[in-house]
């Protein structure tokens, strides 16, 4: 790594520290947006640490399908969450900065929840319907259930509460022409159970969104993918004492791809995965791996092995306020690999500021923010 991008990142760290202990101690408690917050009478820092990360209420909150045992109030049925991101260094043909929003919706049905989440489009793309479910709890068999549009039960959410602006590891990773990753929401059932202390989730879908959480222009590959085949998949997570918890996963499906001048052709590809997570007072420290295996990625009959991870470790100095390091790195089976330095914090109780350097080994290093707010709020706060 050049010293001088060592330099850069030293120097936007410590910027970032500074400006962030200010903030954080001027700061009220976190209330981001306030469908559920108004409909219960909390505070949303009940289920938010950074919004619109969630800490451990949040999500016990959102498995048990956004149902509290507790009497119910009027709420408002439509939120805003705003985003504005800037690059120091854009890509060509992209822009230096980026606005983008989602509308945010709930509603009860009996014993149903369905639940919404709307991108209105970002650097030209079209706006639509990023993941929308319908959700219910039994509290008998202690089981989720999830039918719609909705993310994998991964260990980051990728979508809805990533803690920066850069994927993690292997979660947005492109296997020869298989276009269909990790961070991709799913159409299909989602069902989750708890067994003693273990979570376990089972997946069945069938096709996918391919787009961004706000919205974003659609790139042109040259190809039409589609499932050949449902997606199949099994999530499990297990605490170790009170400090530590580990997880495996495993997905296996068929692509049906169709490249521009060649006929079409089916990938019967896997997924698998393992996860580690540790935390104690204001440290977390989680680590992921995954390995994959196509069988016609290229549409020439040929295997593709594939594989990535990362390592991250988070300080909260208080808790609505996170410093963030993380390495990632993908196969697929071209090697990337890169550090992220980060750190989000409340610069009101509803945005949130998130300042990040992403360093890649050989080139120069580049920086981005994001400012996210969440809209509206109770005209007593």
């Amino acid at each position: 790594m050049e010293r001088s991008l060592l330099n850069n990142v030293r120097a936007g760290m410590v910027f970032a520290l500074a400006f962030a202990a200010f903030v954080a101690q001027s700061s009220a408690s976190a209330r981001a947006i306030p469908i559920f917050a108004q409909r219960y009478r909390m505070q949303c820092g009940a289920c938010h640490s950074v919004l619109p990360e969630l800490n451990d209420f949040g999500r016990y909150f959102r498995s048990h399908g956004y149902r509290l045992p507790t009497a119910k109030h009027g709420t408002t049925g439509v939120a805003l969450r705003y985003q504005l991101e800037y690059e120091r260094m854009p890509a060509a043909g992209t822009r230096r900065f980026t606005p983008g929003g989602v509308l945010l919706s709930n509603a009860d049905i009996g014993a149903i929840t369905a639940f919404v989440h709307y991108n209105l489009g970002a650097g030209g793309g079209p706006g639509g319907l990023y993941i929308g479910y319908l959700t219910t709890y039994n509290a008998h068999t202690q089981s989720t259930y999830r039918l719609g549009l909705f993310e994998l039960p991964l260990s980051q959410s990728p979508g809805q509460r990533l803690d920066d602006l850069a994927p993690y590891g292997y979660y947005g990773t492109h296997v020869g022409l298989n276009d269909l990753t990790l961070s991709s929401p799913r159409w299909g059932i989602d069902a989750e159970r708890l067994l003693g202390r273990t979570t376990v989730a089972l997946v069945a879908d069938d096709g996918e969104f391919k787009g961004a959480a706000y919205g974003g222009k659609p790139v042109d590959t040259g190809e039409t993918t589609s499932a050949a085949s449902p997606e199949l998949g099994i999530f499990a997570r297990a605490p170790i004492g009170d400090h530590a918890e580990f997880g495996a996963q495993a997905l296996s499906g068929q692509r049906s791809i169709a490249a521009t001048g060649r006929a079409a052709f089916d990938d019967a590809y896997t997924r698998e995965g393992v996860l580690a997570h540790f935390f104690a007072g204001k440290f977390d420290l989680q680590a992921e791996q995954w390995w994959g295996h196509d069988a016609n990625a290229d549409g020439f009959g040929g295997a593709v092995g594939s594989s990535g991870g990362y390592a991250r470790i988070k300080f909260y100095p208080v808790p609505h306020w996170y410093l963030g390091v993380r390495y990632d790195a993908a196969a697929n089976p071209v090697v990337s690999r890169d550090y992220v330095f980060y750190t989000a914090f409340h610069v009101t109780p509803h945005a949130r500021l998130l300042l990040q350097e992403t360093a890649r080994p050989g080139a120069p290093g580049a920086f981005g923010a994001a400012i996210t707010v969440g809209a509206p709020w109770p005209p007593n706060e």
